[in-house]
């Protein structure tokens, strides 16, 4: 089917949702008719400069908030006022793929089994698990941690919403009387600032590898009880002192929830390579 011309006659309805049109917006959706004016070069500059900078100013200002702000990005939301930031599915999925393009990268990749068996106090004991797997399909040990590595890699990014929800779970217990779908909201801000924390500290393991690192492993956890101590007030309308007893149960919860989250997802890989064809 051929467009329309613009310079033909065009009826006065909505091109969006067919709503007869009374002013140059429909009243119904918000769509504009298009006219012979959308189609010069300097509109078409001028809407594409603005929509670029406008993303842009979206992103910048909605991670200054999650980081400078603590909890006013959920509140806002609960608030209704959606339009001046990133929404909160948007932004953890944004932070989420950056975190795992960055731990994934060769020398620093945190979902790879060789890391797991040198981390593991049993790890030799699953090593020699998997070296006998390899033998049965007749493949090299190295070609079955790479298609073990491919699954847990792609069951990480299939089931992230998994860990938002067990941490909005907790969450609920922590704060009760509340609308699930704020524990939500909460959770999917405070795990992107999770990750995106996490993302910094991907330069220190760049740099010198994944190693044990007392100031590191506490600043962490300092930044997150932080986070999470500015934020549930402003959320929950919790005083300060209970807020930062929420916020030490939370850490445990947020700790717990990740380490499920890992341990899921690689043992549902290891299920994936090591069952018969």
């Amino acid at each position: 089917m051929t467009a329309p011309s613009l310079h033909e006659q065009q009826p006065r309805d909505c091109p969006e949702c067919n709503t007869a049109l009374v002013g140059r917006y429909c009243h119904e959706c918000g769509e504009k008719p298009p006219d012979p004016h959308d189609l010069t070069l300097k509109h078409f500059f001028h809407h594409g400069l603005h929509e670029l900078t406008h993303v842009d100013s979206k992103i910048f200002r909605t991670l200054r908030m999650l980081i400078g702000s603590p909890g006013v990005l959920t509140a806002d939301y609960l608030a209704g006022r959606k339009q001046r930031y990133v929404l909160p599915l948007r932004l953890f999925l944004v932070v989420f793929a950056l975190n795992l393009f960055l731990y994934t990268r060769p020398g620093v990749a945190l979902y790879d089994m060789r890391f797991i068996l040198n981390a593991s106090p049993n790890g030799k004991l699953l090593d020699d698990k998997l070296e006998h797997g390899a033998e049965k399909r007749h493949i090299t040990k190295d070609a079955l941690f790479e298609q073990l590595n491919e699954h847990w890699q792609h069951n990480v990014s299939f089931f992230q919403l998994g860990d938002v929800f067990f941490f909005a779970v907790c969450l609920a217990i922590v704060n009760r009387r509340r609308y699930f779908v704020e524990h939500l909201i909460f959770s999917l801000h405070a795990l992107s600032f999770s990750f995106l924390l996490g993302s910094v500290a991907w330069l220190y393991y760049w740099r010198y590898g994944f190693r044990q690192n007392v100031v590191l492993i506490i600043v962490s956890l300092a930044l997150h009880v932080l986070y999470l101590w500015r934020a549930i007030p402003k959320v929950y309308g919790t005083t300060s002192g209970g807020a930062l007893l929420r916020a030490f149960l939370l850490i445990l919860g947020l700790e717990l929830s990740r380490s499920f989250f890992i341990s899921f997802t690689l043992m549902v890989a290891i299920v994936q390579t090591l069952r018969p064809h």
